[in-house]
């Protein structure tokens, strides 16, 4: 029930008279503006560190799902339908539970139930998810073709990846390149493991997803004020996505450590965006599953085929700027 943000704007009601809806539906959608407005309020490093702790329970959920049950109940361990819990797990909601709002494909919105609202349909079988007996699994490689998705997604939208001999600090980086009919060049350092490249796979995916490089023709990348961006806030959103991205995978790349000076309670988190770090991280995840498609009713974007020379020169100064560093 891997839930697709794209396209959803945080306040999903019409004016009066547009549209007609159930009341209960009318409810959940003011619910999901509410919590998505607080949700996105996450300031504080103490605030995230806590959101990324717990979006790692919750693989099974799109970044942006996990947040709104995040704040919606901390305390939440495993949350599924009622429907996931009787078929899959031989487990009950118990009358009266309480039920949490997510974002579903073709939505608005389900409802979810944690299991300590549950109990088991026959008390001497007790089916309980692996992730609850054990949230915090051994960190090691990377899934199986999770590369070869990864590259093949982005081949498909105007991203070409390619490996290179990248010495021994540089572990990757982006550029707007036009080059065989795509629109972003993307480095790899061949010496790094599978694990350390998907983790700067990731990375450098964000920086285009972000909209860190502007937009472009296939519309994967959102219009943002690029040049109000620091170097500073790209890095940070970058980073936060690759760690995302790697740690609901079991993987550790090393973005913790770049991040643990931002989620601590002395420094302050740069004025980045949850919007685009969440909505980036579960582009990235749909590609790793073979899930991504652009949405058929895009508009192309034509006013971006043409980049100026001056802002193809000015991405291309900066790009050492999106080289991820080891």
């Amino acid at each position: 029930m891997n839930s697709d943000y794209e396209g959803f704007e945080p306040s999903l009601l019409k004016p009066p008279g547009q549209q007609k809806v159930a009341p209960a539906t009318e409810n959940a959608k003011r619910t999901l503006d509410d919590l998505i407005a607080r949700a996105l309020a996450y300031s504080s490093g103490p605030e995230l560190k806590e959101l990324l702790d717990f979006s790692r329970r919750f693989p099974h959920y799109a970044p942006y799902n996990a947040m709104l049950l995040h704040v919606q109940n901390p305390g939440i361990r495993y949350a599924v339908r009622a429907s996931v819990w009787e078929d899959t797990y031989e487990r009950r909601v118990n009358p009266g539970a309480r039920p949490y709002v997510v974002l579903q494909t073709m939505g608005p919105v389900a409802f979810v139930f944690d299991i300590s609202d549950t109990h088991p349909i026959d008390p001497s079988h007790d089916l309980v998810p692996a992730l609850v007996v054990n949230p915090f699994p051994t960190k090691g490689n990377a899934p199986p073709k999770a590369m070869k998705r990864l590259t093949d997604a982005c081949a498909k939208v105007g991203i070409v990846v390619v490996t290179q001999d990248l010495g021994s600090n540089l572990a990757g980086d982006v550029r707007r390149a036009a080059v065989n009919g795509s629109e972003f060049h993307l480095r790899l350092n061949v010496k790094h493991t599978g694990a350390q490249q998907l983790g700067t796979l990731a990375h450098e995916l964000a920086h285009v997803f972000c909209g860190h490089l502007g937009e472009d023709r296939a519309g994967i990348a959102p219009d943002r004020p690029v040049r109000t961006l620091t170097p500073q806030v790209q890095e940070f959103e970058a980073e936060a996505v690759a760690y995302l991205v790697t740690d609901r995978l079991n993987l550790d790349v090393g973005s913790v450590a770049y991040l643990a000076g931002y989620i601590s309670e002395t420094k302050p988190i740069p004025g980045y965006s949850l919007d685009a770090v969440l909505k980036a991280a579960g582009k990235i995840e749909e590609m790793l599953q073979g899930r991504f498609r652009l949405k058929k009713d895009r508009e192309r974007r034509t006013r971006v085929t043409q980049v100026s020379l001056t802002s193809t020169h000015s991405q291309v100064a900066h790009r050492s700027l999106r080289g991820r560093q080891f």
